[in-house]
């Protein structure tokens, strides 16, 4: 009797051994689940056609909300043509980031709503009564006093810079998507006849390092614009802009892409290839004109009228 109790012993011994085990493996086999959480950011800034970047990726224009910002660590950075601030900070889930771009200063700021104790105390407190005889008649409403204030007119000189300095600017946004939006600004007091056109082709995928290439090709991407400008002297010049990317279908010593600007002045067509690494723009000389291409946007400017600028001292960036 002794004996069979020892067997049925070590039976269900050798049974818990065995489903310990398969346990612990069944523990081991089971996949961690990431979870990924946003945040969002809005960047403030004075300096008109600035561009907000997260982590050196373009993410949008200051003054809007830019969404699905993944949380922790991150470099926010707020560039123009020639000046660039940018900083390190915390994005919390489901929280916005409020930063402002002081470029006066060299830095970006967290923007944190002050809390003011004092006030909230003194709004606690209950209020002591007023003796009806204390309580002084009230006063009848003056007419507001209107102001008629004059119009600051602009000299020759300042008219002339806001018409004639930029010829049009185009930024190619969400470059890193599959669809590229294009927005531009122009002057209708100087230029007339402006077409525009956008086309892509091909399909896209894009890799788990988030890296966007051709699926199917050819993928290419291209906006167009043809339109007269008018300059003070009533000359006219004939332009065509054609903005193309071509996306390959892997990783090349060139990058992912490659980008051609095509410019026609006068009927004279050159192509232009962007061979500057990151965003850091190149400059084109046409004599009467300067381009300014980078990656994501393009400019072009009267070269009188922007030496004119730079030898007073003053900023481009205030046109």
């Amino acid at each position: 009797m002794t004996g069979k109790r020892y067997v049925l012993s070590a039976l269900l011994s050798g049974l818990f051994v065995i489903a310990a085990l398969f346990s612990l493996q069944a523990e081991e086999s089971e996949p961690d689940l990431t979870i990924v959480k946003y945040g969002k950011v809005l960047v403030k800034s004075a300096v008109p056609d600035a561009r907000v970047f997260v982590d050196d990726v373009y993410k949008g224009r200051p003054d809007g909300i830019i969404e699905n910002i993944m949380v922790g660590e991150r470099v926010i950075s707020c560039r123009t043509e020639s000046q660039s601030v940018s900083g390190s900070f915390t994005v919390k889930r489901d929280e916005v980031l409020k930063l402002e771009a002081r470029f006066n200063e060299g830095r970006i700021v967290s923007l944190v709503e002050r809390e003011k104790p004092e006030q909230e105390e003194a709004e606690k407190k209950p209020k002591a009564a007023v003796p009806k005889a204390a309580v002084p008649k009230p006063e009848k409403p003056k007419k507001p006093v209107v102001e008629v204030k004059k119009e600051e007119r602009k000299s020759p000189g300042e008219e002339r810079r806001e018409l004639h300095l930029n010829i049009i600017k185009a930024y190619f946004e969400n470059i890193e998507n599959e669809a590229v939006r294009v927005t531009h600004k122009i002057n209708t007091k100087v230029i007339s006849k402006y077409t525009e056109k956008k086309n892509q082709t091909g399909a896209y995928y894009r890799t788990k390092q988030g890296l966007l290439l051709c699926d199917a090709g050819p993928c290419e991407r291209q906006w167009s614009s043809t339109f007269v400008y008018t300059d003070e002297g009533g000359k006219g010049d004939a332009f065509g802009l054609t903005w193309r990317e071509t996306v390959f279908n892997g990783i090349t010593p060139q990058g992912t892409s490659k980008r051609e600007l095509l410019l026609c002045l006068n009927g004279a067509c050159n192509t232009y290839a962007d061979t500057a690494a990151g965003d850091v723009p190149q400059k084109l000389d046409l004599g009467k004109y300067q381009v300014s291409w980078t990656k994501s946007s393009m400019v072009i400017r009267r070269s009188d009228i922007l030496k004119e600028i730079t030898d007073a001292g003053d900023s481009i960036e205030a046109y």
